[in-house]
């Protein structure tokens, strides 16, 4: 549910950056949410009103009036949803006291927060993300979003792609990628 970076299961972005990690280059406090995301679904019986809420959405042809609607409700109904207070509690203890950077892995920044629960309600808006209009068509006919990993990590004020430890990290992974860093760390690992 809720690891630091090293005792996180190894899968893609996080696997990357344990794997940096180990090899001694410098990686962000990261937190990894995995199973948080689906928990806080079923808690709030979230499957069940969002089949609803897009019913007659996608039949013969997409009705784009309803689509907007639907996605704008589910956005709605995420925000509004609520994580157990021992799981937001768990989460705030986890993180550092730093400005914090909320994402999914393998994808761009969400959101840089000034705090641990501000961190928390970006949480939320990054998981509510998932319906947005552009991102429910790109997995149509698929409704339910797919499990990925969200991260926390403590970040400085900038993050820049570094080409000089982009190469040594692709020595280290094997394969060619691009590292973002910020305040000297590795944030990001991309292709």
């Amino acid at each position: 549910m809720i690891f630091s970076l090293e005792k996180a299961p190894t899968l893609g972005e996080v696997g990357q950056l344990q794997r940096l990690k180990a090899a001694g280059v410098a990686v962000a406090d990261t937190t990894v949410l995995l199973g948080l995301e689906t928990e806080f679904y079923q808690l709030g019986n979230l499957a069940e009103q969002l089949n609803r809420t897009f019913a007659g959405v996608f039949g013969a042809r997409l009705d784009e009036e309803k689509l907007e609607a639907a996605s704008t409700q589910a956005e709605k109904l995420l925000r509004e949803s609520y994580m157990l207070p021992e799981r937001s509690d768990a989460v705030k203890a986890a993180l550092p006291s730093r400005q914090l950077l909320v994402r999914y892995a393998a994808e761009p920044p969400f959101s840089l927060e000034v705090g641990k629960q501000e961190a928390l309600w970006a949480l939320k808006r990054l998981w509510a993300s998932r319906w947005q209009v552009d991102a429910v068509l790109d997995r149509a006919p698929e409704l339910a979003p797919p499990e990925v990993p969200s991260l926390i990590q403590a970040v400085g004020n900038g993050l820049d792609l570094d080409d000089a430890l982009s190469e040594r990290a692709s020595q280290i992974l094997g394969e060619a990628v691009r590292v973002w860093v910020s305040s000297g760390q590795v944030v990001r690992v991309g292709g």
